[in-house]
């Protein structure tokens, strides 16, 4: 295993802060008072084991939150074996906007037919059998599934424009 951030981890000497907490925190003494002396001696040992528990429960649980919050700061991750990449089918998604806004005109024409071309282009870099998938402002279920670039490219231009905006 391995870190993102690797000198996060000497936030780890945060873990004596539970254990300072813990010692000074459960030394306040209370007084109990009995008439029988007999249900004093029986109470006091069996608090002490179970406070005791409880206590050292608690002291685990502070720290175990403390290095859970340092480890996921240091973005652990495990490297592959082989840092080639590997040859296959890509999957490709291709977002674009379609809302009421790329109605306006750009430098080179409408904005929305600027967009279609862009992500025409995009497709055509890829091969002829990496997936696409097209997701528009419409979320419509034909844009929710994987397909070829020739289908994707027919969808692209199908595109028009749509009355529920971006966010």
């Amino acid at each position: 295993m391995k870190f993102v951030h690797p000198e996060i981890l000497w936030a780890l000497t945060a873990l004596s802060i539970p254990i300072i907490v813990h010692l000074f925190n459960f030394r306040k003494f209370r007084k109990v008072q009995f008439s029988n002396v007999s249900f004093l001696r029986e109470i006091r040992q069996e608090t002490k084991s179970k406070s005791r528990l409880k206590h050292l429960l608690i002291l685990f649980s502070r720290l175990l939150a403390v290095a859970a919050i340092v480890f996921a700061f240091a973005q652990p991750y495990f490297p592959r074996s082989d840092s080639s990449i590997l040859p296959g089918d890509k999957a490709v998604s291709l977002y674009i906007d379609n809302s009421f806004s790329m109605e306006a005109q750009g430098e080179q024409g409408l904005l929305l037919e600027l967009a279609k071309s862009k992500a025409i282009e995009v497709a055509a870099a890829y091969g002829a059998t990496d997936r696409f998938q097209l997701l528009t402002n419409d979320f419509e279920g034909r844009h929710q599934r994987f397909v070829g670039r020739d289908e994707v490219v027919e969808m692209i231009q199908a595109v028009g424009f749509s009355p529920v905006g971006s966010a």
